[in-house]
């Protein structure tokens, strides 16, 4: 299978904070993807990120996914969640309910799509034991949330939450949230393997 419309959505983890190319401007794991992608399909993968630091998956359906369609894409990636769980009204029920009306309308573009669940940074962020708690139980809250409606509307998981490597400090910048260059490359090349083992 070969992708050659790829479209990704999210929020700062896609944007490519943290991973920033010679000129400035943030490569970020999904560039390195559709690199990736292109040499192993040998077709040529391009990309339009449209993801905005700081979405939450409200923000992403409202601003974002109005925008998918029109491009046609074969391919859609989408991370969300994280600045959800930040949130004090955090409420599992409207997360659910705003993931599954994001994948609903995903999934008629009839794109191969891609999703990531969040990894347990806890155990490397700066966080009081209690606050560490609270962090962690949403985080697999959310993770659970995103491995659901993934498997329900046939969407290509990356379960980041079990991934081996993924809470490596030396992935991470400085402020333990974000992937440095070797954390997007990390990020690309799992995903890769998802969609088109070598």
């Amino acid at each position: 299978m070969a992708w050659s419309t790829y479209v990704a959505i999210g929020d700062s983890l896609t944007t490519g904070r943290g991973d920033e190319g010679r000129d400035g401007h943030p490569v970020g794991w999904v560039q390195r993807l559709a690199d990736i992608l292109s040499v192993r399909t040998t077709v040529r993968c391009g990309l339009t990120n449209l993801a905005v630091d700081g979405a939450t998956v409200r923000e992403v359906v409202s601003k974002q996914l109005p925008a998918v369609a029109a491009r046609k894409p074969d391919l859609v990636s989408l991370t969300v969640g994280i600045n959800d769980i930040r949130r004090r009204d955090f409420d599992e029920l409207s997360f659910k309910a705003d993931l599954g009306q994001l994948f609903e309308a995903l999934a008629a573009t009839q794109a191969t799509l891609l999703t990531c669940t969040l990894p347990d940074l806890t155990a490397i962020m700066s966080l009081s034991p209690e606050l560490r708690e609270i962090v962690r139980e949403r985080m697999r809250l959310a993770s659970d949330i995103i491995r659901e409606q993934a498997e329900s509307y046939g969407a290509v998981c990356l379960d980041a939450w079990s991934l081996p490597g993924v809470t490596d400090p030396d992935l991470y910048g400085p402020d333990r949230l974000h992937p440095n260059s070797r954390g997007h490359q990390f990020i690309a090349a799992a995903c890769a393997d998802k969609l088109a083992p070598r």
